[in-house]
């Protein structure tokens, strides 16, 4: 009876530890999608999103799963998941540079409970909101550059990311000129408004300033030579149409509106 008993006892404690091995072996396991986002080029003032998967592929539910961005720009949603095993959840991230430059951050799905985290790195370059192909023609010519003694009907403006420029003007006539030069432009104000000035080298070496706003694929643009007699371009505080001459505001007539067409 003893022998049975003590075989009975061994069966049971072997059992148990079995048991205890099995629970022992439970753990969380993520899987994301990939480990690199880079967006490429975004102009400041856009957004660009693109999304990955993350997947519990462990044998226990993950309760408090935190997604957590670090650089600037960045931002991602949700950020909080429960997962159980083997479900998936999607998450967006989203660039939003408001200045440009070289953006670089990471990404990082964690949960606490189950000591488990995974990174993506992310990346993105800003560029300014100008840069690309514009054009104006029709009712966006400025009046001042529609009358004598220009009477232009299109004008293309190519602002790169060089800070290069290169503008073709076309009249009435079908005659055209090609304006080359570098940019450069202020911060932008309350208004949305921002200062520019363009270094032209051909077809003449002169300087234009003057201050120009960007409203999605819109843009309104005025823009002076320097040095006229009696002439003053127009200012951030001044806002459009402060341009002056003889002292007295011209209103709309230099006020140039485009088009984005890249």
């Amino acid at each position: 009876m003893k022998k049975i008993l003590f075989g009975l006892l061994f069966m049971a404690l072997a059992f148990a530890g079995t048991a205890c091995d099995s629970g022992s072996n439970d753990s969380a396991e993520l899987n994301l999608s990939v480990s690199n986002i880079d967006f490429g080029d975004v102009r400041t003032g856009e957004t660009e999103t693109r999304s990955f998967t993350v997947t519990n592929e462990g044998n226990v539910a993950i309760r408090d799963l935190g997604v957590a961005v670090q650089g600037a720009a960045f931002s991602a949603t949700p950020t909080t998941l429960e997962l159980s095993v083997g479900a998936s959840a999607d998450i967006e991230v989203t660039f939003a540079p408001e200045t440009d430059g070289d953006f670089s951050g990471t990404l990082t799905v964690a949960s606490v409970e189950e000591a488990v985290a995974s990174n993506v790195n992310l990346a993105g370059l800003a560029v300014d909101a100008i840069v690309g192909s514009w054009v104006s023609e029709g009712q966006n010519i400025a009046p001042g550059l529609a009358g004598a003694p220009f009477f232009n009907v299109r004008i293309d403006a190519v602002f790169n990311n060089d800070n290069t420029y290169n503008v073709v003007s076309e009249d009435a006539n079908g005659s055209t000129i090609t304006f080359n030069g570098t940019w450069q432009a202020t911060a932008v104000n309350e208004e949305g408004i921002r200062g520019i000035t363009l270094n032209q080298s051909e077809p003449a070496a002169l300087v234009s300033s003057g201050i120009f706003r960007i409203n999605g694929n819109s843009m309104e643009y005025e823009v002076i030579q320097e040095g006229l007699t009696g002439v003053e371009p127009p200012t951030q505080s001044g806002g459009f149409g402060s341009t002056t001459v003889g002292g007295n505001p011209t209103g709309p007539f230099w006020i140039q509106n485009y088009v984005r067409v890249d």
